[in-house]
């Protein structure tokens, strides 16, 4: 590989929240976040539903150890910063997408020693996945966040015309990421394929995007946020925890092939929702 991928996953978040930053007003974050009944609701399908979900497809489904613990750990831990490749295309709902992303992100914090705790004996307790969570929050998505609030607050002439090159940055590092990480995603999907378990993150994977479609309300780019926020899991996290906290298994196979199953997934659920509501007028008309 030529860049480390989580060194162009970090570029890419940074890229998109500073972006954002730049398009939105301190206001209308917390405005999103005084939305008590959408927050509860988001944070209740997050933290005990889909959990709930995760546990129920590893008793249906015939899967291996390693497969159980990737898919309950996936299920666990909500809020991952990919989400933004796609929940940053709605415009009209772009400070309550980036307010989702902070707060699942920060829920992850607290759900991640909760998920190792249930885990089976052969967990290995280790702080080092919480440190790297709680580092990667402050530096990768508050920081920038706040970094192009106070740019556009001190030039706001200059500031809207940093946001279509930071966009345009943005999809080619996302891009590239994808291109970098294909051969170890398609050895992964090999060597985990067979006994349902392509099929139970699947499973997994479209009823969070449907969970979160429906408790989105009656706004339709909120459900839109929410059905990406919701399904995308905390992957990244789930690679921590499987490094340090299950050590020589299988375990970070599992959040690998996640992603080779929710980006094109998501990629064709924006690009379907873009169409309908664009051919919806014409069709009224």
């Amino acid at each position: 590989m030529l860049i480390p991928p989580l060194l162009l996953l970090n570029l890419f978040v940074v890229i998109v929240m500073l972006s954002i930053g730049l398009r939105v007003s301190s206001g209308e974050l917390f405005d999103i976040l005084r939305n008590r009944v959408l927050f509860v609701r988001t944070m209740l399908a997050n933290c005990f539903l889909i959990p709930a979900i995760g546990f129920l497809l590893v008793r249906i489904f015939p899967l291996t150890a390693d497969a159980s613990v990737g898919i309950l750990l996936l299920a666990a831990i909500p809020g991952t910063p990919i989400a933004l490749q796609f929940t940053r295309q709605a415009k009209t709902r772009l400070a309550f997408a980036a307010a989702m992303t902070f707060a699942l992100s920060l829920v992850s914090i607290v759900m991640t020693p909760l998920a190792v705790e249930l885990m089976p004996e052969t967990a290995q307790r280790n702080q080092r996945p919480m440190l790297l969570l709680v580092t990667s929050v402050a530096l990768y998505i508050a920081l920038p966040l706040c970094a192009g609030l106070w740019a556009a607050r001190r030039a706001p002439k200059i500031a809207p015309r940093l946001v279509l090159p930071l966009g345009v940055l943005a999809s080619i590092v996302f891009i590239f990421l994808m291109w970098e990480t294909r051969l170890a995603r398609r050895e992964a999907f090999n060597a985990i394929r067979g006994g349902g378990t392509i099929l139970a993150m699947l499973s997994l994977l479209l009823l969070s995007m449907l969970i979160g479609w429906l408790i989105g309300g009656p706004d339709r780019e909120s459900r839109r946020v929410l059905a990406t926020s919701t399904g995308m899991r905390s992957v990244i996290v789930v690679l921590y925890v499987a490094r340090y906290c299950f050590p020589d298994t299988n375990v970070y196979m599992i959040p690998i092939v996640y992603i080779s199953l929710m980006v094109p997934t998501n990629l064709l659920f924006h690009l379907a929702f873009t169409g309908w509501h664009k051919l919806r007028p014409a069709a009224e008309a």
